[in-house]
């Protein structure tokens, strides 16, 4: 193994140990952060952002599964979304 390839593998294992952790958690609470904006009737709130984000529930339905998995809710409560 030459220098080159010691340095590079020295960088991704840095990377994986340093960073992805950071950068993984920074994810989750965005996501959190946009889910909860965009599902605030799941919990019983009006949605100020309702009619800017009706297109983009398609697109999240199974997002919104895995998000209410997360939060420790094995079947969805939402008569909008029965994704269980």
């Amino acid at each position: 193994m030459d220098t080159f390839s010691k340095v590079i593998a020295f960088l991704r294992e840095f990377d994986r140990l340093h960073f992805r952790q950071i950068v993984g958690l920074e994810y989750t609470h965005i996501r959190d952060a946009l889910m909860a904006s965009l599902f605030l009737e799941y919990f019983g709130l009006d949605n100020p952002l309702g009619v800017y984000t009706l297109d983009l529930y398609p697109y999240l339905l199974e997002e919104f599964h895995l998000w209410h998995k997360s939060l420790g809710q094995d079947r969805s409560s939402s008569k909008i979304f029965p994704c269980c």
